[in-house]
């Protein structure tokens, strides 16, 4: 007895060996477009993206079209081991695909939290940073960090657009240690809506952490904001 495979499914494998081909490259289309060039009723498509999306080669995301992740990278993106610490860009093996917007980059005096956790003075100036991450021109996450200038000193706006950490290790020569982190779900605010194409009722994924060099010295405190569908943090007990 011959098995019919569901029309859903059909249309699923046409949808990706179009993906194959790059006839969609970072999104595909809007249903009603999908709809009519595969001859079928919206509905089939829904069906069809969620099957694509079950075998991990779309992403819907709810309010911004369907993402295509033939490029696994943009899963890895929301991946993050809280046994392990590397930066942002280390994980992105493609950083083809990855941007940094500086939102802002300011010198300044530090405040009597960021002196105790960071172990500086109040005369010692920090880097004041805020940095928009996106994967295929889609915001992931929205950084929020201070570094003491004495201990990762040159910091430029071509070193943001990059990878702080590959200029820590690479071009200064220390080495990134631990980090202690604290991991919260949080309301958007303002930044995250505008930043994050967050709406007033997607809950937030933070995590705040400090970070340590080998040699014990903190040198980054640093609150990270991620979308709900775009963070995700693993713990392996050992």
């Amino acid at each position: 007895m011959m098995i019919t495979r569901p029309k859903y499914i059909k249309i699923a494998n046409k949808i990706e060996e179009d993906i194959l081909m790059h006839k969609y490259q970072k999104e595909l289309p809007h249903i009603d477009q999908l709809a009519a060039d595969y001859a079928t009723s919206k509905v089939t498509i829904v069906k069809a993206i969620r099957f694509l999306s079950y075998q991990n080669v779309v992403k819907p995301i709810r309010g911004h079209g369907t993402l295509i992740l033939t490029e696994k990278e943009v899963e890895i993106a929301k991946k993050d081991n809280a046994n392990e610490h590397v930066g942002f860009t280390e994980r992105i093996k493609n950083t083809a695909l990855l941007t940094n917007h500086i939102v802002s980059f300011d010198l300044r005096e530090p405040t009597d939290k960021e002196v105790a956790l960071l172990k500086i003075s109040r005369s010692d100036l920090v880097y004041d940073i805020i940095r928009q991450r996106l994967l295929s021109d889609f915001p992931v996450r929205l950084e929020y960090t201070v570094m003491p200038v004495k201990v990762i000193p040159g910091i430029t706006e071509e070193v943001l657009r990059k990878s702080v950490y590959g200029y820590i290790e690479n071009t200064l020569h220390l080495k990134v240690g631990k980090a202690n982190r604290i991991l919260r779900a949080d309301k958007p605010d303002a930044y995250d809506q505008l930043y994050l194409k967050c709406s007033k009722t997607d809950p937030v994924f933070e995590v705040e952490q400090v970070c340590y060099l080998t040699n014990g010295i903190p040198f980054e405190y640093s609150q990270t904001r991620n979308r709900y569908d775009h963070g995700e943090l693993t713990l392996n007990q050992v």
